[in-house]
């Protein structure tokens, strides 16, 4: 059975809390779901190794062509939030309320850009090691241990 996009959704939505997210979804879903389906396009080239085929897709009944493993979808679903994060990063709202000039309400902004930050760069390290993980599991070992390292 071909993996669907919103399978990707609930699996990225476990891990982000966003209460803009949940007012979007609160008055349109198909909107939504067309906010999410950008990140997901995002994400989809950034899963390297994969072993299946991403672009075989279909973007307008929002479905993979393919049955991905439950792997597949964890790491394009931890991706999908990594590209959510970076656009929470680099929103320019946030490097503008330091405009309301307190020391306290600068260092404080300052510190969640900076908390923002480090939460992407743990979840980029996390996914390139689950990825370097899934890749390593699709080695044929023992073919590599006689000496045919292309596992033809």
């Amino acid at each position: 059975m071909a993996t669907t996009y919103d399978e990707i959704y609930d699996l990225a939505l476990v891990s982000i809390r966003d209460y803009k997210l949940d007012e979007l979804f609160n008055i349109s879903e198909p909107d939504f779901k067309t906010y999410l389906k950008g990140f997901l396009i995002r994400a989809i080239p950034k899963f390297t190794n994969s072993r299946q085929d991403l672009d075989d897709r279909d973007d307008v009944l929002d479905t993979f062509n393919i049955t991905l493993t439950t792997k597949e979808q964890d790491i394009l679903a931890t991706l999908l939030t990594n590209q959510w994060l970076e656009k929470e990063i680099k929103d320019v709202t946030q490097f503008n309320l330091h405009l309301n000039d307190t020391d306290f309400k600068h260092y404080a902004e300052s510190k969640n850009l900076q908390e923002k930050q480090n939460l992407h760069d743990k979840t980029r390290e996390r996914v390139n090691q689950d990825m370097t993980d899934y890749g390593l599991k699709q080695i044929d070992w023992q073919a590599w241990a006689n000496g045919n390292f292309f596992g033809t």
